[in-house]
């Protein structure tokens, strides 16, 4: 009786996000992750690497909440990898003097280029995402990876206002 009053007790306290879906922005944050996880040609042992990941850069247009939803979503995901690098979410990842080799800054700009593109029937904010990874206290670029596409505007934190189609 004791082990399942403490399994249901252990229930209870789940997170109830976790039968929610996914945003779109919650969705570019995992594809992101996984791109830097297996993209670059790493030239160290994935144990012994570090990325520090500073808040994305986003766009008004996709709303006040966006940069939350896709830190959030993007560090959870480099932080599930299987024998993966530590992840450490840092405010402002600026070179600093004599920063370790397998110290590696991430960094990421959601740019909305285009603006909205109003359809008869909803809103799509075309996206430009730019993640960039920097060695150590290098300010050279390592590798940079540009994704495309576009995101409905029934599926980003915006206001009500933002929302409503043109005529």
């Amino acid at each position: 009786m004791a082990l399942l009053a403490l399994l249901m007790t252990g229930c209870a306290g789940m997170d109830s996000d976790l039968s929610r879906p996914r945003t779109p922005l919650e969705n570019l944050g995992q594809t992101a992750a996984v791109d830097v996880l297996k993209a670059p040609p790493w030239p160290d042992n994935t144990s012994n690497r570090v990325i520090l990941v500073t808040p994305v850069e986003a766009d008004a247009d996709f709303g006040a909440q966006a940069d939350a939803r896709f830190d959030d979503a993007m560090t959870r995901r480099l932080l599930s990898a299987r024998n993966g690098p530590q992840i450490l979410s840092v405010a402002q990842a600026a070179a600093q003097p004599e920063t370790p080799d397998n110290q590696w800054r991430l960094s990421s700009h959601l740019q909305s280029p285009l603006g909205a593109i109003v359809l008869s029937d909803r809103k799509l904010y075309p996206y430009r995402l730019t993640l960039t990874l920097k060695r150590g206290d290098s300010d050279d670029i390592w590798w940079q990876k540009e994704i495309d596409g576009a995101l409905d505007a029934l599926g980003l934190p915006l206001s009500q206002a933002a929302m409503t189609p043109a005529p």
